[in-house]
C-alpha cells in the first residue's frame, strides 16, 4: 500500500486520465480544492460528484472508507475570505476535512482530454461521423493529441432533427429538452457540443446543430438568427451521467493499476437542482 495520502494519488493518476494543463487555468480551478489533515492512508473509497452539496457530503461521510470526493464543479471558485459554518457549503468542506476526505477537482481538464466528457456527447451521433474534433484545440500534450475544448463534427449523411433530439435524450436519459429551430423539419449535416454552459465556447461555430447544457435567451435567438438549431438539456445533465457511463470504471481501473484497493462510488444523491414537471 502506498504511503502517500489518498488525495495525492487521485491527483496524480488523474494526469493519465485528463492532465490539469488541460484545463482552463486562466479562468478556472481544478485540482486538490481542500487537502484533509490526518487522511488514513487505508481508506480507498472516493466519491464521484457534479456538485458537492449538502446531501453529497452527509453521503461522503456515511461511506465507511471514503477519503477522497471529486467534484467535478470546483466547490471553490473564487477567493474566500472566511470559513464558517455559517454558509452551506464551507460548512460542508469543513465536515469533509474534521473526517480526513479531501476535495479534487478536474473540471474543464475533463471536457478538454480526447476521450472527456465533450466526445462522449458526440457518442450517440458516431454511426454519422466522418470527421470530428474540439472547437477551441488546447496546447500540446503528449500522448493526449486532440484535446480541446467543445466538441465539432460533421455527418456523412443527412439526420433528421427529430432523429438527433431521440438520439440526445436516449444518451443523457431525459425525457425533455429545450429545442430552438428556424426550421424543424430542415436535416443536420453538422453539430457543435459544449457540456454544461456552451453559449462562449460555441460563438462563431458553423454547424446545423448546437447542443448544450444552457446558453442565455440572446445566445439562442443569435444562434436562431443564423440558421442554427439549439438543444439545451440543463447545465449539468449534460455531464451528470459520464460519471457513471464512463469516468467510475476508467478512474477505478488506474486507481487499481497504481495501488489495489479502490473502490469509485457515483454519488446517488447528486442531481441536477432544475426538474421539468
Amino acid at each position: 500500500m502506498s504511503n502517500k495520502a489518498p488525495v495525492h494519488i487521485v491527483k496524480q493518476v488523474w494526469e493519465r486520465i485528463a492532465p490539469l494543463q488541460l484545463a482552463e487555468r486562466a479562468w478556472d480551478n481544478v485540482g486538490i480544492i481542500m487537502e484533509a489533515p490526518g487522511p488514513n492512508h487505508r481508506h480507498r473509497q472516493v466519491l464521484l460528484t457534479i456538485d458537492l452539496t449538502t446531501a453529497v457530503c452527509n453521503e461522503a461521510l456515511a461511506l465507511p472508507s471514503c477519503s477522497v470526493v471529486v467534484s467535478y464543479h470546483p466547490p471553490i471558485f473564487r477567493a474566500l475570505k472566511s470559513m464558517t459554518m455559517s454558509d452551506p457549503l464551507q460548512a460542508s468542506l469543513l465536515r469533509l476535512a474534521a473526517r480526513g476526505i479531501s476535495v479534487f477537482s478536474p473540471h474543464t481538464s475533463l471536457d478538454a482530454t480526447p476521450k472527456g466528457i465533450n466526445k462522449w456527447l458526440l457518442k450517440p451521433f458516431t454511426p454519422y461521423i466522418s470527421t470530428s474534433g474540439p472547437i477551441t484545440p488546447s496546447d500540446p500534450v503528449e500522448g493526449f493529441e486532440g484535446a480541446g475544448q467543445g466538441g465539432q463534427a460533421t455527418f456523412d449523411r443527412a439526420l433528421p432533427l427529430t432523429e438527433a433530439i431521440s438520439l440526445v435524450k436516449s444518451h443523457l436519459g431525459l425525457s425533455h429538452l429545450q429545442v430552438a429551430s428556424p426550421n424543424p423539419q430542415k436535416n443536420i449535416e453538422s453539430i457543435a457540443v459544449c457540456a454544461g454552459s456552451g453559449g462562449s465556447v460555441l460563438r462563431g461555430v458553423s454547424a446545423d446543430l448546437l447542443l448544450t447544457g444552457e446558453m442565455s435567451h440572446h445566445e439562442v435567438l443569435a444562434a436562431i438568427a443564423k440558421g442554427q438549431t439549439v438543444i439545451l438539456c440543463n447545465h449539468t445533465n449534460t455531464e451528470r451521467p459520464f460519471l457513471s457511463q464512463v469516468l467510475r470504471g476508467w478512474l477505478e481501473s488506474e486507481l487499481n493499476s497504481f495501488d489495489p484497493g479502490w473502490e469509485v462510488i457515483v454519488s446517488s444523491e447528486d442531481h441536477d437542482p432544475l426538474q421539468i414537471i
